[in-house]
């Protein structure tokens, strides 16, 4: 073992400054605070956004902190780095990062902030494709973990002294950081290189802050240690909200540890591991076309039992989203995943046994209908499903006929669980009693409206809760005139009869909207014809 690679940063002398050895002013606790000059504890508004920060002043002895000058962490029980030594050692089959630093610790202002001994250890095991993290205070472990995986961001963050340093944190010793990154980096690469027999690979993420620079890179060595041919992850800002939207919601979380032990047990790489445990087909446009952001689409599209339509239909979705505006994709994602889902059970239920003369383009030339349809299938008994078969029901034909037929089927009365609030909150009368709007509670009246206004809204017997409701708007006689889409404080559906959009009519589209003004609705919908002056359009 040897050191190949050395940082010191910070003094233990009071006196000394950031300029001089890269030791911080002040440490700060979520809410608590401590200046390190004139040993003061005080109280820090933790509701200041801290990337807004340009300069701290103590309240006590009045010495100024610039930005560079603050460790600042958003939890209460994080060890904030104050004297720190990086040290990267080499070995024949492993490397490792190895961080001893003096911490702090503020629990509150009552009380003094408490110092330890912290190490942390970063273990590269090439030979293995294994990564261990391990965190000692006062010479006794406290933490050790796997990582390498995609989840290392939500766990190390605040818990590594690698998330307090900016990439050109000043050093009292040594390499820069930015050099002591690099020498990690090509010993990685050349051990993996004499290991495996690897070829070279760019291990560098340059798409990051430069406060958490060092730390995204050295989560990312990790992960590539782990899987050699993975894309570089881009442990930036907006990971854990893109993480959360186009992983979390379609594959577990700890889905990676599943990969990885297919790989081991199975002696298989690791794309063919990723496309058994995903059940994706392995063909060279999925293989071309595969990335964490892909993996919902891929997912979705290839449950097609045609290769050639799932190819379609994925370079159709993927220049589409491509094509958006970060505003737009945020609008139209929440329904997108039940529109892919929908097209690929019509494919596989319908075309494939029913219309097998239908064009792919046809499938994306009606994707509402098509929803509807899925949805009153679902909600369609044997009976129904049956002579839909048996009749052989045109494709122009299925929409209406699954929505009478549906309406019709004789089932047991089910209420809806909508809490009380919610259906106080939408049973509303509008101009001095002339229209009622009332929120659908139950099957019954449900059947009724879908027959009544010839639309697909019995088909949502089984999706009606706290989340997504269903409003009905009626004269004065109870005929119903709108049926409005609800999904978490948003108008996403307005239609008339038959699903004409509410904006063809005029004294009807603005009973809409006196509605979502009343009831402090958005409305996110081109269902609706919005004024200019109006703020209600939902953009985000």
């Amino acid at each position: 073992m040897k050191i190949i690679a050395e940082t010191k940063i910070g003094s233990r002398e009071k006196y000394y400054n950031y300029h001089n050895n890269g030791v911080a002013g002040i440490f700060i606790n979520k809410d608590s605070a401590v200046c390190r000059y004139c040993s003061s504890v005080f109280q820090f508004n933790s509701m200041c956004h801290y990337e807004a920060i340009e300069e701290i002043s103590c309240p006590i002895c009045g010495r100024h902190y610039k930005k560079s000058e603050i460790m600042f962490s958003g939890a209460y029980d994080s060890y904030l780095p104050y004297v720190t030594v990086f040290k990267i050692l080499e070995m024949k089959t492993k490397i490792k990062l190895k961080i001893c630093y003096t911490a702090i610790q503020i629990k509150d202002i009552q009380s003094y902030p408490n110092v330890y001994y912290i190490k942390e250890v970063f273990t590269f095991d090439i030979k293995n494709s294994d990564v261990i993290w391990e965190k000692s205070k006062d010479n006794k472990l406290i933490e050790k973990r796997e990582i390498g995986y995609i989840t290392d961001y939500e766990q190390l963050r605040e818990h590594s002294a690698l998330w307090f340093f900016h990439i050109r944190h000043n050093i009292k010793s040594g390499l820069s950081l930015n050099s002591l990154l690099k020498i990690l980096r090509d010993t990685i690469q050349k051990k993996e290189n004499i290991i495996h027999n690897y070829t070279k690979k760019s291990l560098y993420v340059d798409n990051v802050d430069l406060k958490h620079k060092l730390f995204a890179n050295v989560l990312n060595l990790a992960h590539k240690v782990r899987f050699w041919d993975s894309e570089n992850i881009i442990y930036n800002r907006n990971f854990l909200r893109n993480k959360s939207l186009l992983l979390d919601n379609f594959v577990d979380v700890n889905f990676e540890k599943s990969i990885y032990i297919l790989m081991v047990t199975k002696n298989i790489s690791y794309h063919r591991a990723c496309f058994e445990y995903l059940s994706l087909p392995y063909t060279k446009t999925v293989l071309k076309n595969f990335s964490y952001d892909n993996i919902f689409l891929l997912k979705l599209i290839y449950k097609i039992k045609n290769i050639n339509i799932a190819n379609f239909l994925f370079s159709y979705y993927k220049s589409w989203l491509n094509s958006l505006t970060y505003m737009d994709f945020m609008y139209n994602f929440s329904s997108l995943p039940r529109e892919i889902k929908a097209i690929c059970d019509f494919y596989n239920l319908f075309v494939l046994k029913i219309y097998p003369q239908l064009q792919p383009t046809k499938l994306l030339e009606n994707k509402q209908e098509l929803i509807d349809i899925m949805n009153l299938w679902y909600s369609a008994n044997n009976k129904t499903k049956k002579n839909f078969i048996r009749h052989k029901i045109p494709f122009s034909k299925a929409h209406d006929w699954l929505s009478i037929e549906v309406a019709k089927q004789a089932e047991q009365e089910i209420r809806f669980h909508i809490s009380k609030n919610i259906i106080n909150r939408f049973n509303i009368y509008m101009m001095n009693t002339k229209f009622q709007c009332s929120c659908i509670n139950k099957y019954s009246k449900l059947k009724y409206i879908a027959k009544q206004m010839k639309n697909c809204s019995a088909g949502y017997k089984d999706r009606i809760n706290n989340r997504l409701q269903l409003v009905v708007i009626s004269d004065n006689s109870g005929k119903p005139k709108v049926l409005l889409e609800i999904n978490q404080d948003s108008i996403v559906q307005a239609k008339l009869y038959r699903n004409v959009p509410v904006f063809r009519d005029n004294l009807l589209n603005d009973l809409v909207i006196e509605f979502a003004q009343i009831a402090k609705l958005k409305v996110a919908t081109d269902d609706v014809y919005m004024k200019q002056d109006t703020k209600l359009k939902c953009i985000a």
